[in-house]
């Protein structure tokens, strides 16, 4: 039997799992690609055609829009919104009693409050009607999702050129397609969110209370860019439509790299565009999950540093991050060399001027020098 050393089949065991989980991964993007639709990008609304989307009544069993019309339309929101506004526009009045603030501040409220008034009552219409507009500029541009992704799966190659460009691409690809499916059924629960509270978010702005006023608009403001969050992605899916989808490609990659990436790129850019957009939707959100992210990056960066440094680079990577940290990883250990070989026992009170015959002079205190009377 001939001898094999072992690292070889430490070699092959790593490729077979290489190449396993970058089979995962690309099984992943397949399975993406061909149950991706246009429901993907669908706006949730009402059922019904025509003008009963917008003012119909929800029909008991269509939830949770029955609910929210409920809710929302003459329902206790609405109430409860209204008596915001009332509350808050009282106690401006209020404070008029004691002569502060000014006659015009109080004409400019009273104003705000019949504006907020109005939009409180109408807005469940509103709302309805901004997202049927959306669905219908999507359904405009958006082209046959499944015939592009059968035209992309056809150009994904076994494999990138070498199999650890092979895993990094499919990793990339993959988590990609997870993650934009995530977003996008984030966005349907938050839409939902925002079309039930707007009502006291609209309260609450046109109050006037002067900081809950300015927040409760910016969070009213981003109902906007959540819901024409699919547009952005439906034309980059026009787009690749138009270039590898056609009958004939008018992009033609190279080689096998080029035709992976093609392949991976659509997911990636589509993420990159929506969660751009989200993060104007939702900061709140998108937000937590980033500092999520950078809290495990950090968790993880204090451990191993702490492991080859000591405690001293780990508080570092703790406060200032995991590049501080890495920094002070790096001095510490170019510093512990350097002093490596070096006598111990010392203080920084050796090194001392001597006299002319080489000896410590007479005026000198011998317990200042341990170092050479020990």
């Amino acid at each position: 039997m001939p001898d094999i050393p072992f690292s070889d089949f430490g070699v092959l065991w790593f490729e077979q799992i290489v190449g396993l989980v970058s089979d995962w991964f690309a099984e992943e993007i397949e399975a993406g690609y061909r149950t991706i639709t246009t429901g993907l990008f669908n706006t949730p609304l009402p059922e019904g055609t025509g003008t009963e989307i917008v003012f119909g009544t929800p029909a008991s069993g269509d939830e949770p829009w029955h609910s929210i019309y409920q809710s929302v339309v003459t329902g206790e929101i609405m109430l409860l919104a209204l008596l915001v506004l009332f509350l808050t526009v009282q106690g401006r009045h209020f404070i008029r009693i004691f002569n502060v603030g000014s006659a015009y501040e109080d004409r400019r409220v009273r104003r705000k409050a019949w504006v907020g008034g109005v939009l409180i009552v109408v807005w469940y219409w509103v709302a309805v009607l901004g997202l049927y507009f959306v669905r219908g500029m999507t359904v405009a541009l958006i082209p046959d999702v499944s015939r592009v992704g059968a035209a992309l799966i056809d150009m994904l190659p076994a494999a990138a050129g070498n199999p650890m460009l092979t895993l990094i691409l499919a990793s990339l690809g993959g988590l990609a397609m997870v993650l934009l499916k995530a977003v996008y059924f984030l966005r349907e629960v938050l839409l939902y969110v925002y079309v039930f509270g707007m009502p006291i978010g609209i309260a609450l702005t046109y109050g006037n209370i002067p900081v809950l006023s300015r927040i409760a608009k910016r969070l009213c403001l981003q109902f906007i860019p959540l819901a024409i969050l699919p547009l952005p992605a439906v034309l980059l899916f026009r787009g690749y439509a138009l270039l590898f989808a056609g009958g004939d490609l008018l992009v033609t990659p190279g080689d096998a790299f080029l035709n992976y990436f093609t392949v991976v790129s659509l997911p990636l850019l589509a993420l990159y565009v929506t969660w751009k957009t989200f993060r104007y939707a939702s900061p709140l959100v998108s937000g937590a999950v980033e500092r999520a992210s950078r809290s495990a990056v950090t968790i993880g960066a204090v451990a191993g540093v702490g492991a080859a440094a000591g405690p001293r680079a780990a508080a570092t990577a703790a406060r200032f991050g995991p590049k501080a940290g890495a920094s002070q990883a790096a001095v510490s250990r170019a510093t512990s060399d350097d002093q490596r070989g070096q006598p111990t026992g010392g203080t920084s009170q050796d090194n001392v001027a001597t006299d002319a015959d080489g000896g410590l002079p007479q005026y000198r205190r011998g317990e200042n020098d341990a170092g050479y009377y020990t």
